[in-house]
């Protein structure tokens, strides 16, 4: 089992960093649970506060050198209808290190009442991201061309685009994220860039009550080759005040040109507690690597604080 599970960390390794087949920020549950501005720049600055968010993620618990990811980022609206956010995420993936940093910035124009945007704004943004990917294996063949071919370390970036709408409860948003501005040959010294994928999401804000609403959601992931993504998200809130707790689950499925597989189910609950956020899924595998790998979670620590670059704005 452990000469199993140390082939299966190389291989996945040799995949991921042989292909930069790895996007610039792994699609996980972070946008649903953490911030949808992490795969859709128009929601950098959405809200009127300035929001921090920090995740940590870990996947296939069960298999050493497993990949985990952590994030951490912050956005605000800045000046009139301008937001502008940041994030950084670290992700080690066997022996493939990856560290991405992103710039982005909205405008966002007011849908109906002009002085309270909350009740419904469209949006466009735009971010650059900055993604260095390093290889740190080792192996006992030094003449092995697999290793000896590959550069240790390799800087890509790219550039994103999104818009979104959001009016009555209603959500929807697309975007197109990793457009490699270098390594963008189809081959390049044995690299591939990240494939572009484009993405779409629709959700509903329903208020079932003063203190009890209900958020489902979908999104959808495709880069139109041989790799197709669908997640259904459901989560339930209950309101207090200040405060709120929400449970919620998320469904994944992959499509492929042959078929589809159930990827994943992942449970999630969160709290509201005045202006800090927190949330944990637990992400139960339904494909055959997980049951090698075993299960992952992912958990999110937030706070928002109250925008003094542009109090006036709403």
């Amino acid at each position: 089992m452990k000469k199993q599970n140390i082939f299966l960390t190389l291989t996945l390794s040799l995949i991921s960093f042989c292909a930069v087949a790895q996007s610039s920020l792994p699609f996980d549950e972070q946008y649903f649970i953490m911030d949808k501005f992490l795969v859709n720049p128009s929601f950098t600055g959405a809200s009127d506060d300035i929001v921090f968010r920090a995740s940590h993620r870990r996947q296939w618990d069960n298999m050493p050198n497993s990949p985990v990811t952590t994030l951490v980022s912050a956005h605000a609206n800045i000046v009139d209808r301008v937001g502008l956010g940041m994030y950084f995420m670290n992700d080690v993936n066997g022996n493939t290190k990856t560290n991405s940093f992103n710039l982005s910035a909205a405008y966002h124009i007011p849908i109906g009442d002009q002085k309270n945007r909350q009740a419904g704004q469209f949006s466009f943004g735009t971010s650059l991201s900055f993604a260095g990917m390093r290889f740190g294996g080792v192996t006992e063949q030094p003449n092995d061309p697999i290793y000896n071919d590959m550069e240790n370390r390799v800087y890509v970036p790219y550039i994103n685009f999104g818009a979104s709408a959001t009016y009555k409860g209603w959500m929807i948003g697309v975007s197109v994220l990793d457009i490699a501005l270098s390594y963008n040959s189809p081959i390049v010294n044995q690299y591939e860039p990240s494939p572009t994928f484009y993405y779409g999401m629709l959700g509903k804000t329903i208020n079932v009550s003063e203190q009890f609403e209900l958020e489902p959601m979908v999104a959808y992931r495709s880069n139109f080759d041989k790799d197709s993504r669908l997640d259904a998200n459901l989560r339930a809130k209950a309101k207090f005040d200040n405060n709120a707790v929400w449970l919620g689950a998320n469904y994944r499925m992959d499509f492929f040109n042959d078929g589809n597989e159930s990827l994943s189910v992942s449970p999630a609950i969160g709290a509201e507690i005045g202006r800090m956020h927190l949330a944990f899924s637990y992400n139960i595998g339904l494909s055959d690597m997980n049951n090698e790998g075993n299960n992952g979670f992912t958990g999110v620590l937030g706070f928002d604080i109250e925008n003094f670059f542009n109090p006036q704005f709403k």
